[in-house]
């Protein structure tokens, strides 16, 4: 067994029986009391943490089955915990991160050793910027603004963070005008599209859209990722062209990542109902809410399975929840939204995997610091490149 399957062991135990209150068999004891004779380093942070043993709130986090509310209470908690110092905190942090699933118990309670995170540049996170390129090819740059574009048959308002359709009345139907909405790397923006349909769109995303959807379908296309809440029109179903993959609804709200840089094309459905299909291939799957369709390019099968979408859509509130997530996913998402590069100097087949939840708004090297905590390996940056050891 590996230090670190030794020390999510460990963490288990103390986790899972003694701060919820049950008893522990025959070898759980034994790997509790080898575990302790180890150091004791060991002795002092089973004190701290076995010491809350009896709070309620403590044992009411564990009952919870719904992972939103525990995170909610927890956060509650350890915001009230800050005031008991901030290594008894930390324990109770550790402790209580470990019922959430996300990782190693005492991982935590290294952050003062200099030797497992290497000092880091500050790189910011990604803000709300894009670029809305007109039928014409008139590029304007989204940022802190507020403003209005007029075309010959729409009147474009432009808000900070989103942009919003309105048709004049004297277009006629056989006009077709296309825009174009960008968001860089280390952006975010979102729009309303002629129909009401909003979009949100991640970093690293691209949407071609009509100005004015005509004919039967309304259709645009996605490169990257982007919710939508689409308005019903029973008559005219909504179509998203993401790569090979097509989704096709009447009414509902989906989540779409097709980037190109990604093993697969996802869409996750929220409310209603979708149709989810590839093109030059018979390949369709219709999904209910709460599933989530996958499909590698070239694949001969879509693969349909459940997944949480409080997780699934929390990405717009600035929360990336991982599901043993493995760290080449995880660096490709923080590679988009902290606009930086990552290289390999370690070993790359050395398997690391996080469940938990990131904050986007906070610096890269915050976030990559707690990965390191969490049994990930070590990081450093140096200007916008992250090397991996």
């Amino acid at each position: 067994m590996s230090d670190i399957e030794k020390e999510i062991s460990i963490a288990n135990v103390v986790v899972k029986k003694l701060l919820g209150g049950g008893m522990l068999d025959e070898e759980e004891g034994r790997r509790l009391r080898e575990w302790l004779e180890e150091s004791e380093e060991h002795e002092e942070l089973f004190r701290q943490v076995s010491g809350g043993k009896k709070n309620e709130e403590f044992q009411n986090i564990v009952r919870l089955s719904d992972r939103k509310e525990q995170w909610r209470r927890l956060e509650r908690l350890t915001r009230e915990r800050k005031s008991i110092g901030r290594r008894t905190w930390l324990a109770y942090a550790a402790g209580m991160v470990l019922l959430l699933g996300l990782g190693l118990w005492f991982g935590l309670q290294r952050a003062g050793k200099d030797e497992t995170v290497v000092r880091m540049a500050v790189i910011e996170p990604g803000k709300t910027q894009a670029l809305l390129i007109l039928n014409d090819g008139q590029k304007i740059a989204l940022r802190d603004r507020d403003t209005s574009v007029a075309t010959s048959g729409t009147s474009i308002n432009i808000r900070t963070g989103q942009v919003a359709y309105e048709m004049k009345k004297e277009m006629q139907d056989t006009v077709m005008e296309y825009n174009t909405i960008v968001v860089p790397r280390g952006g975010i923006y979102s729009l309303v599209l002629s129909d009401g349909t909003e979009v949100f769109l991640n970093s690293d995303s691209e949407l071609r859209y009509p100005v004015k959807f005509t004919g039967k379908n309304r259709m645009v296309d996605l490169k990257g990722e982007a919710f939508f809440e689409v308005t019903p029109d029973s008559l005219h179903p909504f179509v998203v062209q993401a790569g090979e993959m097509r989704t096709r609804v009447l009414g509902t709200s989906f989540n779409i990542m097709a980037y190109t840089d990604e093993p697969t094309i996802q869409t996750t459905l929220f409310t209603g109902r979708v149709e989810v299909s590839v093109e030059q291939t018979s390949l369709k799957e219709v999904l209910a809410p709460g599933m989530q369709a996958n499909w590698e390019v070239g694949a001969d099968d879509i693969s349909v399975k459940k997944v949480s979408m409080d997780i699934q859509s929390l990405w717009r509130d600035g929360i990336i929840m991982l599901d043993d997530d493995d760290l080449e996913s995880v660096m490709r998402m923080l590679a988009r939204w902290y606009n930086v590069t990552y290289e390999w100097r370690g070993d790359r087949n050395v398997k690391h995997t996080f469940t938990g939840k990131i904050n986007r708004n906070e610096d890269l090297g915050s976030v990559l610091s707690t990965l390191t905590l969490l049994g990930g390996p070590r990081f450093e940056i140096k200007g916008t490149t992250v090397y991996i050891y």
